[in-house]
């Protein structure tokens, strides 16, 4: 029973996406922080400040734009179709994202214009190349998780170690009787 329930793959990646949105932000803070240091020559904790608050300016810009514009640009626009507004949506946040990135960045590092608009474009596609290596790396190490623990897998048990009598249903999962 011990070895059975040693490895159980609905639980060791039930946080998964958790930990890798963990990973992501903090490494995300890292790159703003050392780009804007890097690009405006700001100090470091006015770099920090600047890491910290333009990300949750674009949420409150993120939310309002799905809760407010969304409805608002779908009556008023007739040729946009409910089922291509995401493009339409991404489009009008990444403007404003840039925007709010580059007004962040002046008025809180003091850079002139030019600096900040080249770290406001440049930030978020080393961050993009930071969310595609981060994501490659968890899902190598999915794989060899996974692979490593093939014959002991709660969906796949090794029948000379399994006695489903003693055992009751885990996980709403079917008895093997």
């Amino acid at each position: 029973m011990k070895n059975y329930l040693k490895y159980d793959d609905t639980q060791v990646f039930k946080y998964d996406n958790l930990v890798l949105a963990v990973v992501y932000t903090i490494g995300h803070i890292l790159i703003a922080m050392t780009c804007n240091r890097i690009i405006t020559g700001a100090s470091f904790d006015v770099a920090a400040l600047d890491a910290f608050i333009e990300p949750i300016i674009n949420g409150f810009w993120f939310y309002f734009l799905l809760v407010f514009l969304k409805e608002t640009i779908i009556k008023k626009v007739n040729f946009i179709s409910n089922n291509k507004i995401g493009i339409y949506l991404a489009f009008i946040y990444t403007i404003g994202h840039i925007f709010i990135a580059m007004t962040c960045n002046r008025l809180l590092t003091g850079a002139p214009l030019n600096l900040a608009a080249a770290d406001a474009l440049i930030e978020p596609i080393i961050n993009g190349f930071w969310f595609y290596l981060l994501f490659e790396v968890f899902n190598i190490y999915k794989v060899r998780v996974q692979s490593t623990a093939s014959g002991r897998s709660s969906k796949n048990p090794n029948p000379s170690n399994f006695n489903s009598k003693k055992l009751s249903p885990v996980n709403n999962k079917k008895n093997f009787d």
